[in-house]
């Protein structure tokens, strides 16, 4: 998978967007050699010979001997460069900060798992993200430019100000300043939240099936939503957005964001936990090893659990009645077990939407950090090649 292709509409000059129009369609396999630039392109030789030869001194065109089919001499084949551009991207996995380095096209060059305890403040939690994005950027390979790092993390973000306000799994980080942290070691800085990085790699993969409003439910240690069309994630320029574990549903219990009565307080796994393990004591935070232990264990059993599939199941129709969405997937370790999966089903289609609209369909998305990851890679790689075409 290619994590990044050009858009020939942002160059003005037409030299730049005969060498963005080459370039993404190299990348896409759709031409491999400067005859077919010719035939498919529309191009001159003389501007395709001009617009390799440029792309060949940036060094984001490799070109190899080709086979030879009559006379005369073999056309050279054509290919992007996947290693002239690397990020480095870093997400929460658990209590663990997650960072690999990867190239255009997606492959890891790097990765390590950095640890960081649940009582970490800003200046711990800062520290952390600073030597992690150092170490990735200096495993670049030689030839290799670093486009920067991408920060994918959940909680309460503000992307625009590039700052981190609150997360539950570390309850003494608030309003951590990532750009100033990560900036001066290894930027420049982009953060995203994950959700909007997973629904951007799922659009991806996918693009039909994401061509109209889709909204992510991650239903895990904490609660929160992300809304996309055609990939492109609403509100992920300004500030604070999604925040549907902290809507008010009942009254007396402490949130972690500081308030009271959030939906997370009868429903986020960090509220739900402490019960569950009376009955299990070996469950586990990480949410990828609670997809397997929960997956056959009776939770519709469990009072708490039925109440917490209600609460969420009203939160979600409600989202649903202001965003219409055509497509709703859901990201929760709970919804392996088949069970519960098809009682929160039902509690959400007996919520229903208005009068002959049917609420849309559920579809569940097990988690995957790996995809999320190519998800938040794209734009600041984007941005770094647009700078080397110009």
């Amino acid at each position: 998978m290619i994590l990044a292709l050009p858009d020939e509409a942002r160059f003005e000059e037409p030299a730049a967007r005969d060498r963005a129009r080459v370039l993404s369609a190299l990348a896409g396999g759709r031409l491999s050699s400067r005859p077919e630039m010719v035939e498919q392109l529309g191009l001159r030789s003389t501007t395709a010979s001009r617009c390799v030869a440029e792309l060949l001194q940036r060094r984001l065109v490799l070109e190899a001997s080709g086979e030879k089919l009559g006379r005369g001499r073999p056309a050279a084949r054509l290919m992007l460069n996947p290693r002239r551009l690397g990020v480095a991207v870093i997400h929460v996995v658990s209590r663990a900060f997650v960072g690999m380095l990867l190239d255009l096209g997606g492959q890891a060059i790097a990765r390590e798992v950095l640890p960081v305890p649940a009582e970490a403040d800003n200046k711990a939690l800062g520290t952390a993200l600073a030597a992690l994005a150092g170490r990735l950027k200096a495993t670049a390979p030689r030839g290799m430019a670093h486009a920067g790092t991408v920060v994918c993390i959940s909680g309460v973000v503000d992307v625009g100000q590039r700052r981190w306000l609150v997360s539950s799994r570390w309850p003494r980080m608030r309003h951590l300043d990532i750009a100033a942290a990560v900036d001066p070691v290894a930027g420049p800085v982009q953060v995203v939240r994950q959700l909007d990085a997973e629904l951007r790699a799922q659009a991806l993969a996918d693009p039909d099936a994401y061509a109209e409003g889709a909204v992510l439910l991650h239903w895990g240690w904490g609660i929160g939503m992300g809304y996309a069309v055609a990939g492109e994630p609403f509100g992920a320029a300004g500030g604070p957005f999604g925040e549907i574990g902290h809507w008010r549903v009942a009254a007396g219990k402490r949130c972690g964001c500081g308030g009271e009565g959030c939906l997370e307080t009868v429903a986020a796994l960090w509220s739900l936990l402490p019960l569950l393990r009376r009955r299990w004591p070996e469950l586990a935070d990480d949410e990828d090893r609670l997809l397997e232990q929960l997956r056959h264990l009776d939770l519709v059993a469990v009072p708490a659990m039925r109440a917490a599939a209600a609460e969420v199941a009203r939160a979600l129709a409600n989202l649903c009645r202001i965003l219409f969405p055509a497509r709703v997937m859901i990201s929760s370790p709970l919804m392996g077990n088949a069970r519960f999966w098809a009682e929160f089903e039902a509690l959400f289609r007996a919520e229903g939407l208005m009068e002959e609209m049917p609420p849309p369909p559920l579809h569940h998305a097990p988690p995957s950090a790996g995809r999320g990851m190519m998800g938040a890679a794209g734009p600041l790689l984007g941005r770094a090649l647009e700078e080397l075409l110009r």
